[in-house]
């Protein structure tokens, strides 16, 4: 189908209704009165459906929790699930992150990539179809939530609280294409120990995020020796260091670089890097205690191997292991991990090992949180009309389908994929700063989409 046209015609539309989405700031907060993960991912929330409600869709906010916006009312539903909620943005950004900003051919803002610029083309892609006048037997229905970036609990209110209908077959524009047939099993879980000295150390802002930042408070006598040793640091760890001292007591700080934790090896962990000066500085006590267990049980390898985790499989590769979040709380140092398991292992196989490994040390582990894989065959309708979709609107025929570390809502029920929406030559800028996303990569998108929902839908 000939789409180019009204591509064109659509495109500044579209733009727009992506910073409007983008410029509400829906990083998860406290909880309010009928708005469960705060004010911030309600009005995304709600922004999305009045866009969808403008374009013709029939659409219900389910308490702020999750909505969903119908068009047309056939017998079988196709669903386009995502989310409307963000991680947050780490400092140093080039711009403000909720007031999307074009600059160089690239619109900067939290969201644009993940997923409120991907849910918006989509909406904007029944759109067009709509307005083409195109046959489609399938009611198209997308599903939002609001709390994606944490636990879920926006698809969990929506599907078995209020006991909506899952779609026959779904797809959510929350990766990369071509298309995730099988994504890794998603575990989260703290690693505990309690203090009795008083020590101050923090780093990161999310499970799921490689730490960009971290600290930690040491004696002003070390001075000397942080100096000498910070440049042999910046090499081995890719990170940047500063101190700063004030009566007494030295700040030291590490600046690395941030990734989603699917893919720790995009980013530079700065935890790590603290705790391996901390270690290199043979500071004693507690905090020497701590830098010690975490060199020797997680260090800077990514596969959980030093923790007695390095599970692997043919299909999906090895599991991942990423530190995203320290903290002191209550007299406790708080470790926040997230692993992603290959598919032919269950998260509590994985939980098993780590608590064995841990026998012995001053950490325990508390608080798991499991989505298992899923695994959708290569063979099946979904899948293969998607990569044939893909392969003709590109080109690239030798295009396979992928099996991937990230989480998306294709696990929140049976017959849905990840498709798109970062092209092979786009940055994963996803859970970075300045995330942008290029305008002149649009039009593929936009014709990717289209050509997907309307043979899906047809």
């Amino acid at each position: 189908m000939d789409f180019e046209a009204k591509i064109r015609e659509d495109r500044e539309s579209l733009i727009e209704d992506i910073k409007k989405l983008v410029s509400i700031d829906s990083v998860e907060t406290a909880p309010e009165k009928g708005m469960p993960f705060g004010k911030g991912a309600a009005d995304a929330l709600q922004c999305f459906l009045d866009l969808a409600e403008s374009l013709g869709a029939n659409t219900e906010n389910f308490d702020n929790y999750a909505g969903h916006a119908d068009f047309g009312d056939g017998e079988e539903t196709l669903g386009i699930l995502g989310h409307m909620d963000v991680v947050p943005c780490g400092d140093g950004c080039l711009c403000d992150p909720f007031k999307p900003e074009v600059i160089d051919g690239k619109l900067y803002g939290r969201g644009v990539l993940d997923n409120k610029g991907p849910m918006a083309v989509c909406l904007h892609a029944v759109k067009i179809l709509k307005e083409m006048g195109l046959p489609m037997k399938k009611k198209i229905r997308f599903i939002v939530g609001a709390n994606e970036e944490t636990d879920w609990k926006c698809v969990d209110y929506y599907f078995n609280q209020k006991k909506i209908a899952p779609p026959e077959l779904s797809f959510t524009p929350d990766a990369e294409f071509p298309l995730n047939h099988a994504e890794k099993g998603v575990f989260q879980y703290q690693l505990i120990t309690d203090l009795k000295e008083d020590v101050v150390l923090a780093g990161g802002n999310a499970f799921n995020s490689v730490a960009e930042s971290a600290y930690v408070l040491l004696d002003e006598s070390l001075a000397p020796q942080i100096q000498e040793k910070m440049a042999q640091w910046e090499e081995v760890t890719g990170c940047h260091f500063e101190t700063e001292t004030v009566d007494g007591k030295l700040t030291l700080t590490a600046h690395g670089f941030a990734a989603h934790a699917a893919n720790p090896e995009g980013g530079k962990n700065a935890i790590s890097a603290i705790m391996n000066a901390v270690h290199e500085l043979h500071v004693g006590g507690e905090l020497g205690e701590i830098a010690e267990f975490y060199m020797g049980h997680i260090g800077f390898n990514l596969c959980g191997e030093h923790i007695g985790v390095g599970l692997s499989d043919e299909v999906s590769g090895k599991l991942s292991f990423n530190v995203g979040k320290a903290e002191v709380i209550d007299g406790k140092l708080i470790l926040s991990i997230d692993n992603r398991v290959p598919v032919s292992y269950k998260c509590k196989e994985a939980q098993e090992l780590i608590e064995k490994n841990l026998e012995g040390t001053r950490f325990r582990f508390e608080n798991p949180d499991i989505i298992e894989a899923i695994y959708v065959p290569k063979d099946s309708f979904l899948v293969q009309t998607l990569m044939d979709v893909y392969k003709e609107v590109t080109g690239e025929e030798e295009a396979e389908p992928q099996v991937d570390g990230a989480c998306s809502y294709a696990r929140a029920l049976d017959n849905c994929v990840a498709f798109g929406a970062l092209l092979h030559d786009q940055p994963n800028l996803m859970h970075q700063k300045n995330e942008y996303l290029e305008l002149d990569k649009l039009d593929m998108w936009m014709k990717i989409y289209l050509e997907a929902i309307y043979r899906l839908a047809k």
